[in-house]
């Protein structure tokens, strides 16, 4: 029995619940939270795959389920928003996964191990399982403190969640600055979130995966990144070619070898902002952006 509540965030893909579901059974943990955002008006069949998807997770072992079924499509932020928020009234810590990632085993007891390990270290606060590097940075130790907190699959703890401000109106853009001193020392690095952040704000959009890390840097936060890349996402499969680029096969970490001392590995920073979010993730997101306010983005 695994101990450390699940979090599952679904919509309407079937295929993949399942399959990221036969993964979560071998592990059984005791508690399991099932979020499902609602069916699109705009497709007529979007009701029937929603009803699909949330038929397939039907635990068989001794599990306490409790559902999140909206009525209503929030769409991918606001439903992760208002799940992570319903996850963390009932639970202190936990593991929270997406429909279209598939983790690799050791992934849940690398979560459930360093979950405990920093529960009352406060400048942790987020455990992911991604790392789209090639090559180890740290080859002493299994996983390395980051500035970014990489999303396709992660834990975290309910200390580390509360006071996320999705619309960040509390956070002026001098208070911001600040926040980035401390983890980008490149001028134009810094001038580029910065940028980002102005964006967000001015045009009150949600795209939660920025606004979160933003968070996290507000309160001088840590994230840890596993050595060995722990999640698969396959929701990319026909997708973007630069996206498919970031996606590397899981490996096992067991069992983990331990940092001595919590500091930013600046090293790894750098070679993650230019393969993330300088060449694939900030180019989707600037596309994004452009397109709310009605700009056609350059190609």
């Amino acid at each position: 029995m695994f101990n450390v509540p699940i979090l599952l965030i679904i919509y309407n893909r079937t295929e993949e619940t399942h399959n990221l579901f036969q993964i979560v059974r071998k592990v059984a943990p005791s508690q399991l939270y099932v979020a499902a955002d609602g069916p699109n008006n705009n497709y007529w069949d979007d009701y029937r795959k929603c009803l699909r998807t949330r038929c397939v997770i039907k635990p068989e072992w001794k599990c306490e389920q409790h559902n999140l079924f909206c009525d209503e499509h929030l769409g991918k932020t606001q439903m992760t928003y208002q799940a992570i928020n319903w996850f963390f009234e009932n639970v202190s810590e936990g593991i929270i996964l997406f429909d279209d990632t598939l983790p690799h085993p050791d992934f849940f007891y690398f979560c459930e191990q360093l979950l405990e390990k920093y529960r009352d270290n406060e400048d942790v606060m987020h455990i992911a399982g991604s790392n789209f590097l090639k090559k180890h940075i740290d080859k002493k130790n299994s996983y390395y403190f980051s500035a970014y907190s990489y999303l396709w699959g992660f834990a975290t703890w309910k200390r580390a969640w509360e006071n996320f401000d999705l619309s960040m109106q509390n956070t002026s853009e001098e208070e911001f600055a600040a926040n980035v001193d401390l983890y980008i020392k490149k001028k134009k690095v810094k001038k580029r979130w910065i940028r980002i952040f102005n964006i967000l704000k001015k045009h009150n959009l949600d795209y939660w995966e920025f606004q979160y890390n933003f968070h996290i840097w507000k309160k001088s936060g840590f994230c840890i990144t596993p050595n060995n890349n722990l999640i698969k996402n396959v929701g990319f499969s026909n997708g973007k070619r630069k996206i498919r680029r970031l996606m590397r096969g899981t490996k096992p970490i067991l069992p983990l070898t331990h940092p001595e001392g919590i500091r930013l590995n600046r090293e790894a920073d750098k070679k993650a902002y230019r393969k993330v979010y300088k060449r694939a993730t900030f180019r989707l997101f600037k596309n994004a952006i452009f397109n709310a306010i009605g700009i056609k983005p350059k190609i």
